[in-house]
């Protein structure tokens, strides 16, 4: 008894006096002078002590009204769910809408409209990884041919639309489709009409001159964007090891009917193809492909994935939470001498209500910005839940176990009296943090990027909502919690009081104040306070932990320039999806890199000024109206003007391109090339090329 009561003292005074007879020599803290420093008091923190305390003793002693009325703020709030949307589009999503790129992007689409919808395949020779060989045969070919007339009759599920349907025609009536099918235009549908023996000669030529090749759409394909993985200087084309195959379907704006045809169709395309797959597995190739709304919905795909890891993360916090919350009451000892007891000290609903809290301040924060229209993004769906679980569930901790000091050092007082106290002491602390984070994402809202701008918004909300209900609701719900304690009620079950639960040697009885059923301090707790935190104070330590970190900073800041700009679309996709092939394969074989674009506004090119700022040379480099009278120069004196000029631009985009003028303008300038024959001026045009390999 002796021996209990001077620790109990001990812990009381919340310092460690010098050691009595009856301690044992291993209690001595290390560094011991640091805890006999006075503390100096300021007034701000006096303030702040008070108005913190004052706010748990109204929340205390009111604890429904407080969580009844905290219930009702969040639900409030939540119901801008009803105006939640979901921002998909990457250009929406990356790019700032008053930023060059956004409006030359909204030109762009206002004078020739949305970009084209790809849907790209590539037919790959490598399932021998040791042996890679031509992807080209006669039979192969054949096969091929079949698979792109299925493609071309392919009928969508619901309303039966085929490539026809939602292709994009430059010319008015054919598809454009970049494959080497094209190259054999004169043989139609009818393979038969290839011939075995010479068909690697007529690939050859027309790799290397595509404009005597042409296929229904009229324009050239150049040999770089149909077939990949070999050397065109030193190899023959039909020894490439990757035949690529594009389908190009035209672009529509959101809310057209036409986006809907087109996904409808490219929905049939994914699943043909994914057949095509086994078949190009029993041929010993191997298919990779994607569709325009195959990237939207593999990223959808791990989202939902993401969901179940989010549930699976919360119900263990929920478990750890409410173990390490009872551990400050409860140990093994006492569950084995007192089970009914320890069933009385667990703290597993306390914990289950400090998760709920993080998930109200998340369904609050969103619903508060959902209701003011700003979009969510994926990366909010996933990250918050992570993060304001990580930020909230420590301010429980610190509240909980500082709540059990006050219950060992201020016993006498009423539980309202000792949750005042504690906030008195840890409100301050709260209060600095949440104001940190919340001005810290805050911030983060004038990026003008608005995925950044929409997560720094949604996080700011997030993290001071969780704050205000941690320091209002939560501290009620522990006032509750710790007169259950008292009473000798079980944990989640408080209308059964277990009488067993009563423990004749604590003050107070078993639960009760001043001690709530722990004879001593957690080993962990002893570790910190008696080794770990006098040792890293130590002005040694302190000099090796400074050095260390600013090595580690230095390092960081000399190595910033080797940080690669970009994201590796694979990143982002789920493990297991058919789209990372198709990556691998883009990056491997395709020799081309992203579309670039010049575009011109208000170019007046009748006028000869304009005129000099643009080139005109034809396909053999020579210069174009060479034989106009007089003829052209670099002074542009030959170039008609006016009216001659629009009616010569007119003529040239309204033809096709036939043997005669392999380059007629209809097939590749028809959309690209926007005029006016009243003002005689080019509003806006556009010259389309590739950038090299990223």
């Amino acid at each position: 008894a002796k021996r209990r009561k001077s620790k109990n003292e001990r812990l009381q005074l919340l310092q460690d006096a010098s050691p009595s007879d009856d301690e044992d020599e291993g209690d001595l803290i290390h560094h011991a002078g640091l805890t006999d420093r006075p503390t100096r008091q300021y007034w701000l923190n006096t303030y702040f002590d008070r108005a913190f305390s004052s706010l748990a003793r109204v929340c205390a002693n009111y604890p429904a009204i407080t969580i009844v009325g905290s219930v009702i703020v969040v639900g409030l709030l939540s119901l801008g769910w009803l105006r939640f949307q979901i921002e998909k589009d990457p250009v929406k999503l990356w790019v700032a809408p008053n930023s060059d790129a956004a409006q030359e992007k909204q030109f762009f689409d206002e004078s020739f409209g949305p970009f084209f919808r790809a849907e790209q395949a590539f037919l790959v020779n490598d399932t021998d990884v040791n042996n890679p060989g031509p992807v080209l045969t006669y039979e192969t070919l054949r096969w091929w041919y079949n698979v792109e007339h299925r493609v071309r009759t392919r009928k969508s599920y619901d309303h039966g639309y085929t490539f026809q349907d939602v292709c994009y025609k430059p010319t008015g009536d054919a598809c454009v489709v970049q494959s080497i099918t094209g190259y054999f235009q004169n043989a139609g549908d009818d393979f038969s009409a290839i011939d075995e023996m010479t068909w690697e000669k007529d690939l050859q030529h027309c790799t290397e001159q595509p404009v005597d090749c042409r296929p229904d759409f009229g324009q050239p394909i150049p040999v770089e964007r149909v077939l990949g993985g070999y050397n065109r200087t030193t190899q023959q084309a039909a020894d490439a090891q990757a035949l690529v195959v594009t389908w190009v379907v035209k672009g529509r704006n959101p809310g057209d009917p036409g986006l809907a045809k087109a996904e409808e169709w490219e929905q049939s395309l994914k699943d043909l193809l994914l057949d095509v797959q086994v078949e190009a597995s029993e041929r010993g190739l191997r298919l990779s492909f994607n569709a325009e709304i195959s990237l939207e919905e593999e990223l959808n795909k791990n989202t939902n994935t993401d969901v179940k890891i989010i549930v699976i993360s919360y119900i263990v916090m929920f478990f750890y939470a409410s173990l390490a919350l009872g551990s400050t009451t409860v140990s093994l000892s006492s569950i084995l001498k007192n089970p009914a007891g320890a069933l009385v000290q667990s703290k597993f609903m306390l914990g289950i209500v400090g998760i709920i809290i993080v998930l109200m301040s998340v369904s609050a924060s969103v619903g508060l910005f959902a209701a003011f229209g700003l979009k969510a993004t994926l990366i909010i769906a996933e990250v918050i839940p992570f993060l304001v679980l990580a930020v909230g569930v420590d301010n429980i901790f610190l509240i909980v176990h500082e709540f059990e000091r006050v219950n060992i050092s201020h016993a006498d007082e009423s539980v309202s009296e000792r949750v005042a106290r504690t906030m008195g002491r840890i409100g301050p602390s709260i209060l600095l943090s949440a104001t940190t984070e919340t001005v810290t994402f805050a911030l983060g809202a004038f990026v003008g990027m608005p995925a950044v701008r929409n997560f720094a918004a949604y996080a700011a909300g997030a993290v001071l909502i969780n704050a205000l209900l941690q320091i209002t609701m939560f501290v009620s719900v522990l006032a509750m919690n710790q007169e259950r304690v008292e009473a000798g009620r079980a944990d989640c079950i408080p209308c059964i009081k277990l009488q067993g639960a009563h423990d004749s040697s604590m003050p107070n009885g078993y639960g009760g104040a001043p001690f709530s059923g722990q004879e001593e301090e957690g080993w962990l707790s002893r570790f910190i306070r008696k080794t770990y935190a006098p040792t890293i104070l130590g002005n040694r330590a302190r000099v090796v932990i400074l050095t260390v970190f600013l090595a580690i900073f230095g390092a960081g800041i000399a190595l910033l320039p080797e940080i690669e700009l970009g994201l590796d679309q694979r990143m982002a996709m789920p493990q297991g999806s058919y789209m990372i092939d198709y990556f691998n394969d883009l990056y491997a074989y395709f020799d081309a890199g992203p579309p670039v674009y010049f575009v011109t506004r208000d170019l007046n090119v009748t006028q000869r000024s304009h005129q000099r700022e643009l080139c005109c040379l034809d396909s053999h480099g020579e210069p174009c109206l060479a034989d106009q009278d007089p003829p052209w120069s670099v002074t542009m004196t030959g170039m008609p003007e006016g009216e001659a000029f629009i009616s010569r631009l007119s003529h040239w985009l309204n033809d096709t391109a036939v043997e005669d003028c392999p380059l007629a303008g209809a097939a590749a300038y028809s959309d690209a090339v926007r005029y006016n024959a009243t003002s005689l001026t080019l509003p806006a045009t556009h010259f389309r090329t590739a950038h090299t390999l990223l």
